[in-house]
């Protein structure tokens, strides 16, 4: 899959394929674009930090603050009941690279074993979605679409516009 960018030429972004992973930062943290898969439609993605041992599909939660400008991957463990903005990964996006990752439309995305269409929550694999209950970490404006292993092995579609992780108050 490769999203075209025809949407932002005038901005002179690139189409954005799966392996493109910047070793310094070429465009601002927080820029968002669109554009568009002949198979999975529209899409829309934000330019990031990364962090270590992230793969395509991953989970990532992000924070958008000048002084963090950070993302972490994300799991049930991490930032629990925070609210904190989630994307998915368009690359390797490791430690000290940038890159894309998808905030609205038809995303492909990891998932755990037993994961079915429905409601969308961080799972205990760090990067990886469940769609098992888990209290503080459903990730809201987000629906999984098809079971695990559904686009291929481990991954399923999701349904995002600009998701987030619950918070809660305890």
């Amino acid at each position: 899959m490769a999203f075209k960018t025809s949407y932002n030429s005038a901005l002179g972004i690139p189409d954005i394929a799966p392996a493109t992973v910047d070793a310094v930062a070429r465009y601002p943290v927080g820029t968002t674009i669109k554009a568009y898969d002949d198979t999975l439609g529209e899409g829309e993605f934000i330019y990031l930090p990364g962090v270590a041992s992230t793969v395509a599909g991953d989970l990532i939660e992000y924070d958008l603050t000048p002084a963090a400008q950070a993302t972490v991957r994300g799991s049930n463990a991490t930032s629990s009941n925070a609210g904190r903005p989630v994307a998915f990964a368009m690359g390797a996006t490791v430690a000290n690279t940038f890159g894309w990752y998808q905030i609205g439309g038809l995303a492909v995305v990891n998932a755990v074993a037993a994961t079915a269409a429905g409601a969308m929550y961080a799972s205990a694999t760090a990067g990886s979605i469940s769609s098992t209950l888990d209290a503080g970490d459903q990730i809201l404006n987000a629906r999984i679409s098809s079971g695990v292993g559904t686009p291929s092995a481990g991954k399923c579609y999701a349904t995002i516009n600009r998701p987030f992780k619950q918070g809660n108050i305890t």
